[in-house]
């Protein structure tokens, strides 16, 4: 990541207790949940996809969709939409926890 500035923002002991635990089971800092919720919110390169594939890029960012139902909707390859995933900067919800296998 290229040096930027810091932003300090307060947040309620409720909400840093619920940013902590999803910052755990995604294995990920909160400062990283953060900054991708930022970019989500307020990405100006994705302005131009059509609102269903906005809406379903939005949905696999929050962990609701997987990626190859994503692929559908964007109308690609898995393995095209990784490449255009790694290209846009989007991380890809490929890990598990220990807690998933109980579920597979």
């Amino acid at each position: 990541m290229a040096q930027g500035t810091t932003l300090h923002v307060k947040l309620d002991s409720e909400m840093d207790e619920r940013l902590k635990i999803l910052a755990k089971s995604r294995r990920k800092s909160k400062d990283q949940l953060v900054r991708e919720a930022l970019s989500a919110c307020y990405q100006i390169s994705f302005a131009d996809l059509p609102l269903h594939q906005s809406q379903a890029l939005a949905a696999y960012q929050g962990g609701f969709i997987s990626l190859g139902k994503l692929a559908r909707v964007m109308g690609m390859h898995i393995l095209q939409l990784r490449q255009w995933l790694k290209e846009h900067g989007i991380d890809q919800n490929s890990a598990y926890a220990d807690e998933d296998t109980a579920n597979a």
